[in-house]
């Protein structure tokens, strides 16, 4: 199971903020365009291809109209394309990608857990402040507003918490921040699906998703980062209130625990580069 997702990692992803949506479109777009040119003999332009985030907060899907699209010039049915698309997509990408082709002939696609737990450990292979030893603080002279405040507040639980985690040996970071390690967060069960399954879990890797995509979408737009990151820090709020770290449960299942502890290293991350990069704010370590 490891092995696979090391291999997907050098396969799809290519930075540490890696938008979803973007895999996704890649992977869309190579297989239109062999479509295209197995039928036509032409290409199509990567710019026409449709491809939208799906309406699950706990579910990670897209859905692509490009077979409508593509009936229109290609004097075939939408199913018959669509499905012609979802094959070679599934073909080349079943462990990672669900492809569904739904009603109409719309294309749904569907990331895996596997596809997941290799997302999130991306976050602990590149964010190097998780072993920052330094403490910084906020200036509390300083005159911020209350959306502000509430943003760093729940960075710097997040901070808290990975110390805390740290301390008491639940989690021990130096075994994932080591050059050339190939150690893994455990994200998934034995029978390689995502430990994360409460509901609140779930959303918050969803708006984490939805953040990251937001920062290379397929069409660009404004977008209000405040809103961005207050919805991302309240999706935390909900997930510690009913997803918390208890000495019981780390030592009944301690695979679960460091796969939480994971998720706030995670969100931890995001909400840093929120701070910093969007709001110039700084992201500090206590309050």
């Amino acid at each position: 199971m490891l092995s696979s997702v090391y291999y997907v990692h050098k396969k799809l992803l290519v930075s540490k903020y890696t938008a979803i949506i973007q895999l996704i479109y890649g992977q869309l777009t190579e297989k239109v365009s062999i479509y295209a040119l197995r039928k036509i003999n032409n290409s199509i332009e990567k710019k026409d291809i449709p491809l939208s985030k799906g309406k699950s907060d706990i579910r990670i899907s897209y859905v692509s109209g490009v077979a409508l699209q593509l009936s229109k010039s290609h004097n075939s049915q939408p199913f018959s394309i669509a499905n012609s698309i979802a094959a070679d997509l599934s073909a080349s990408f079943d462990a990672y990608l669900m492809v569904e082709v739904l009603p109409k002939g719309l294309i749904q696609i569907q990331v895996t857990d596997l596809f997941l737990a290799l997302w999130l450990q991306n976050f602990i292979d590149k964010n190097r402040s998780i072993e920052r030893a330094e403490v910084s603080y906020l200036d509390l002279g300083t005159a911020l507003q209350d959306y502000v405040f509430s943003i760093q507040y729940v960075h710097a639980r997040c901070c808290s918490l990975l110390r805390l985690a740290q301390q008491e040996k639940l989690i021990d970071f130096n075994v994932y921040l080591k050059k050339n390690s190939c150690e893994s967060i455990p994200w998934l069960n034995n029978d390689g699906q995502l430990r994360l399954n409460h509901q609140a879990e779930r959303r918050l890797i969803a708006s984490l998703v939805r953040i990251i995509d937001e920062l290379e979408p397929i069409i660009p737009r404004p977008l209000k980062w405040e809103g961005a990151a207050l919805r991302l820090a309240a999706a935390f709020e909900d997930f510690w209130s009913t997803c918390r770290i208890h000495d019981d449960l780390s030592a009944i299942a301690p695979e679960l625990v460091r796969a939480r502890i994971g998720l706030i290293a995670a969100t931890q991350s995001v909400l840093r580069f929120l701070l910093e990069e969007k709001l110039g704010i700084p992201a500090c370590l206590e309050l």
